[in-house]
């Protein structure tokens, strides 16, 4: 369970991946402030993380990466997770395990069908490369894969 948490529920981040992430070969995912504060906490942190492939039953590989500061754009970022730069424009979540301070991380590509599945939607700015990116907290587990509604 995370950091600073009291209800044993585990929770889900789901954020946007667009195809125009910053950073060096778009390695950087950028997170609204509002979510990644009351998913992550309010100041920087280095937090573990668990990859996952489609419904594989293990994690691909496991990492520590910094969620950073805030952004003067109201954002924050991940930090040391050059991976995610594969990552293609997808829905991508990041969800509390029982682990402390440790996050199991995969994404899906359907975008709609994600969308359509939860609600409660906070949405970025919209920027010269095109619309907001959505986000949203829900409750865990969330499937790996989701095909329908």
């Amino acid at each position: 369970m995370s950091r600073g948490r009291k209800s044993p529920e585990l929770r889900c981040l789901i954020v946007e991946r667009h195809s125009w992430e910053t950073g060096g070969h778009q390695q950087q995912l950028q997170f609204l402030l509002k979510e990644a504060s009351a998913f992550f906490g309010p100041t920087e942190r280095s937090i573990r993380i668990r990859v996952f492939m489609g419904t594989a039953r293990d994690a691909v590989f496991e990492k520590a990466i910094t969620i950073s500061r805030e952004y003067s754009n109201g954002t924050r970022r991940t930090n040391g997770f050059p991976e995610m730069g594969s990552v293609p424009s997808s829905f991508v979540f990041f969800q509390e395990s029982q682990d402390a301070d440790t996050y199991d991380v995969s994404w899906q590509e359907d975008k709609a069908i994600v969308a359509a599945r939860y609600h409660n939607w906070s949405q970025g700015k919209n920027s010269q490369y095109g619309r907001g990116r959505l986000s949203t907290i829900v409750s865990a587990p969330v499937p790996r894969v989701i095909d329908r509604i």
